[in-house]
């Protein structure tokens, strides 16, 4: 935009120059040069100023045209204004300031941005080809111009044009005079305006005026103009301009329906409306038919101009017909106008004095027949010879569906007739092979004598029947009469619906799916589910197999479309029933007994598994098939009862594979184990009787081994070896040294760890089983003749835990500081000194200390000490210590602490501290004194695991024979 204005500038600017060319060249005469410019012009503070020049000859050419140079007036120098070759010697005042600008070869004008008040009244000329014209050729510094700075600008001027009237446009022209046209000022009008445009413009007089001219859509009566202006510089001025318009009035207008036509018993919008220009004037609008409801909106359409509407909701009646409908206005100051129509009404259809009833629509597939139901009854006498005729929904048209004739719809040729009687009151349609171009087709019938072109179509759509014409088949239904259980009779329904029941669709129950034969089908009786819609319906009955794993029904229309239902299923498995073998009797502590879980349940698909709520004992269990299609699921558990386990129930729970929990329970009663008394009745006569000292009851851990502590003083006569043996209350060794002799059950399980001629008969029994409580006694006999020893309170009774003992965590402090020192011991019983229960502490540590301890009463203790130095992460901890028993059985104790002061501790580790030379020769001779304590220590433990328990004391033989008593 700004190029454009340069050119037209340059276009003007010479126009200018050789006017001025001319009246310079009448003024001055003849010359061989002359120079044309303006001697004195204006010029506007920070603004730009261009001074117009101009210059020719008739001899004596310059031999460098295009160099001009101007100069300040001064009469014995040449200061420099502007000189291209000589930027560096222009005057302070005009120095980066000046341009030419030229638009053609002997085109002079100087340019000068940025005028300030030091410009005021300096005097300036040109000079062209200073180095090769001379003052002889032509005195330039005689044409001068002097620069008059201005401080303020002038405001712009408006002027109107036009027509002024409200609601109306007019143009505006806002302008001002300046001496910049390369960078004219800025116009800004206060209006809204359609468009605008901006001119700017040279004078004779050297200076140059820009326009901005806009249209203005006058908005009220009184309306004002502000135009303002802002100059290159910043220097801003406004003008204001106001004028009085005059007020406006359009006729009325009345707004009909579409046709012009009236629908009887319908309700028609026709509006009335009148546009005017001022609000003061707003007019009141009625209508001569008073008694039916109007609106009365009031808007404002545009700029200074407003419309009162009245919309009027009229339904005709037939009485109506050529009467006028008239709209008057009445506006606030008297002014009144009035506009009417004549009112044409066309009768309903649904005046006359019959109805119908069909569907409000029908799905039918491509290729197949549908069937729209319909009925029709008058209200007074029936005409006779009626005819029924159906017809395709469409607007200001009645293309004919029914009968056949010409002029028909023509897709619906040769498709269509009627399946009932009109005697009867029956309009019913039949449509065959349907096309998907009948999709969506609205239809409705006409029983009627007179043609239905005479009446109007009043809420018409609502009284047809929609044809909907697909291509995809919808699935078949199949339904199952209960759950499908094996061995149980099951029936299964598979129903289609459909809209042709002339032709129905073709329904296959395969049962092939089923992995059996046999089974009945059956089908049912048509029937019609709702208008237009009939259901088709095949049974099948057939006894469920484990194998069955669903049905398959697939239909078939005329038009060839099929669909088809794959109904899976899942046979249930009837559980019978699950029982435990027997109620349990009274049982006693640490003596193991064998319980038995069965569950009864039909298919083997139907996995069974048995759990039992005591989960850390042995169990086992096998299925078995009883008959065809019933198993058998047995578990035995060998069940350790403790006295805690009194009054408690013992449950087995039977899970199926697919779902399903049964339970069975008993109560269980357990007793205390009572010391047993043994007379010597399974002794000869020959044997000499003494005293042991044998616990008569310990606890052992199956699967485990256990140490059964034994002593007794050797008699004083004895000078030949003894040989022990331990023996059951049956007399069956348990140990003997010979192996021959020892009972199938404990070969390889038992030994002695003592030596029986110095009164040790230790026994140690491997793998442990549940079973193997006892009593177990002592005897011994001498190795060579045949001296034999029975002995008084020599047997034992061995009492079976359930599940390993739970290690011992010592009291740890509940809160500790980061860096301190925390010592854990962790320990737990047993009763197998060969193989210790492994302790294992939850923080990695190389200096735990591990101990044995003989505790007594056949029982040792395995101990492990650690050293803990929690380092950092403040809040709780856990420590957990677990022992891992023979057969990798596991119990654990676990104790929390609070950890405090990391932050502290890290910065105390953080720091150089040198440990004083005593400190470090306490903590060696510490060190010493608890390795040689350890060393003795574990010396005494090593001991204990061979050496007898304390001699007994001697006890007086009881005399007699030997009797177990239970």
């Amino acid at each position: 935009m700004v190029l454009g204005v340069h050119r037209r500038m340059a276009d003007v600017l010479q126009h200018v120059l050789l006017t001025m060319v001319i009246a310079g060249f009448l003024v001055c005469g003849s010359g061989a040069w002359y120079v044309n410019m303006p001697s004195h012009i204006k010029a506007l503070w920070k603004s730009c100023l261009v001074i117009p020049c101009s210059f020719d000859y008739h001899w004596d050419p310059p031999k460098v045209p295009g160099r001009v140079v101007w100069y300040q007036y001064a009469r014995s120098s040449y200061p420099l204004v502007y000189d291209a070759w000589n930027n560096r010697k222009v005057i302070s005042k005009f120095s980066g300031k000046t341009s030419l600008v030229r638009h053609g070869p002997r085109d002079c004008s100087l340019q000068i941005s940025r005028v300030d008040s030091s410009l005021h009244r300096e005097k300036i000329y040109p000079w062209v080809d200073p180095e090769n014209v001379g003052w002889k050729t032509y005195r330039f510094y005689d044409t001068t111009v002097t620069i008059q700075v201005e401080l303020t600008a002038e405001p712009p001027k408006i002027i109107f044009y036009g027509e002024m009237k409200v609601g109306q446009s007019v143009t505006v022209q806002c302008s001002v005079v300046h001496t910049c046209p390369t960078i004219p000022p800025t116009l800004k009008l206060n209006i809204g305006s359609e468009w605008s445009k901006v001119a700017t413009e040279l004078l004779l007089d050297g200076t140059a005026r820009t326009t901005l001219t806009a249209s203005l859509r006058i908005q009220s009566v009184q309306q004002r103009v502000d135009c303002s202006v802002r100059h290159p510089g910043g220097l801003e001025a406004t003008a204001s301009d106001s004028f009085e318009a005059e007020c406006s009035f359009q006729p009325l207008r009345i707004v009909p329906p579409s046709d012009r036509m009236f629908p009887e018993g319908k309700v028609s919008s026709v509006s009335c409306s009148v546009e005017f220009s001022c609000p003061k004037h707003l007019p009141t609008l009625t209508w001569n038919y008073e008694g039916m409801p109007a609106t009365l909106p009031v808007s404002m359409v545009g700029v200074g101009r407003w419309r009162t509407r009245s919309e009027l909701n009229f339904t005709a009646a037939a009485q109506d017909q050529g009467r006028p409908l008239t709209c008057f206005a009445r506006f606030i100051g008297g002014r009144r106008q009035e506009e009417s129509m004549t009112i044409q009404v066309k009768r309903s259809i649904l005046s006359r004095d019959w109805s119908y009833e069909t569907p409000g629509s029908i799905t039918g597939l491509v290729g197949s027949c549908a069937v729209i139901p319909c009925s029709f009854t008058y209200t007074s006498t029936r005409p006779s010879g009626l005819e029924v005729k159906w017809y395709l929904l469409q607007p200001d048209a009645y293309p004919q569906v029914f009968p056949q004739k010409q002029g028909m719809a023509v897709k619906y040729a040769g498709r269509t007739s009627l399946p009932g009687s009109v005697s009867q009151g029956n309009c019913s349609l039949y449509i065959e092979r349907l096309e998907m171009s009948l999709d969506q087709n609205r239809l409705y019938p006409w029983v009627d004598k007179n043609p239905i072109t005479s009446y109007h179509d009043h809420n018409l759509n609502d009284r047809t029947s929609q044809l909907r014409v697909t291509e995809i088949a919808q699935q078949p239904q199949v339904k199952m009469n209960g759950v499908p259980r094996v061995g149980e009779e099951m029936k299964v329904f598979c129903s289609v619906r459909h809209s042709c029941p002339a032709a129905p669709p073709n329904l296959i129950l395969d049962a092939a799916p089923l992995g059996r034969t046999g089974g009945r089908l059956s089908e049912t009786f048509p029937r019609e589910v709702s208008h237009g819609v009939w259901e088709r319906t095949l049974e099948l009955t057939w006894t469920v197999r484990e194998e069955d794993v669903g049905v398959v029904c697939t239909v078939r229309h005329p038009g060839g479309q099929t669909a088809t239902t794959n109904q899976r299923m899942t046979a249930e498995c009837p559980f019978h029933e699950i029982k435990m073998s027997e109620e349990l009797e009274e049982l006693m502590e640490g003596v193991a007994k064998h319980v038995t879980c069965s569950a009864s349940y039909t298919c083997k698909k139907a996995y069974l598994a048995i759990t039992w709520n005591y989960s850390d004992m042995q169990s086992f269990g096998t299925t078995l098939e009883t008959s065809g299609n019933t198993f058998n699921t047995t578990s035995i558990l060998t069940f350790v009862p403790r006295l805690e386990d009194d009054g408690k129930l013992l449950t087995c729970t039977a899970q199926f594979t697919t779902g399903g929990t049964f339970s069975a329970s008993s109560s269980l009663r357990v007793k205390k184990y009572k010391q047993r008394f043994v007379t010597l009745d399974s002794i000869d006569d020959k044997s000499t009787l003494l005293a042991a000292d044998v616990l008569p009851k310990i606890t052992a851990l199956p699967r485990s081994c256990v140490v059964i502590p034994c002593s007794f003083q050797m008699p004083d006569h004895l000078t030949t070896g003894l040989r022990g043996i331990w023996y059951n209350r049956e007399g069956g060794c348990v140990y003997h040294g010979g192996q021959s002799n020892v009972l199938t059950h404990f070969k390889g399980r038992t030994k002695l760890l003592g030596t029986v001629g110095h009164g040790n008969c230790t026994l140690e029994i491997n793998d442990i089983k549940p079973f193997d409580n006892g009593p177990f006694c002592f005897r011994a006999e001498a190795v060579s003749g045949e001296a034999k020893y029975s002995f008084n309170d020599s047997c034992v009774f061995i009492v079976m835990q359930a599940s390993p003992e739970r290690p011992r965590l010592t009291a740890t402090p509940t809160h500790a500081d980061a860096g301190s020192v925390i010592n854990a011991t962790c320990s737990v019983n047993h009763t197998c000194p060969s193989q210790p229960p492994v302790l294992t502490w939850s923080h990695p540590t190389n200096t735990a200390v591990i101990g044995h301890t003989w505790m007594g009463q056949g029982v040792w203790e395995t101990s492990s000490t650690m050293t803990l130095i929690p380092e950092s992460g403040d809040g709780t901890k856990n420590l957990s210590c677990t022992a891992t028993f023979s057969k990798r059985r596991v119990q654990v104790a676990i104790v929390q602490f609070t950890v405090k002061g990391s932050l502290m501790f890290q910065l105390r580790s953080s720091m150089h501290v040198t440990i004083p030379a005593s400190v470090v020769v306490i903590v060696l001779l510490l060190a010493a004194v608890i390795a040689v304590c350890l060393r003795r220590k574990c010396k005494r433990q090593t001991e204990n695991f061979s050496s007898p328990p304390p001699r007994p004391e001697k006890r007086s033989p009881v005399g007699g024979r030997v009797k177990w008593i239970r």
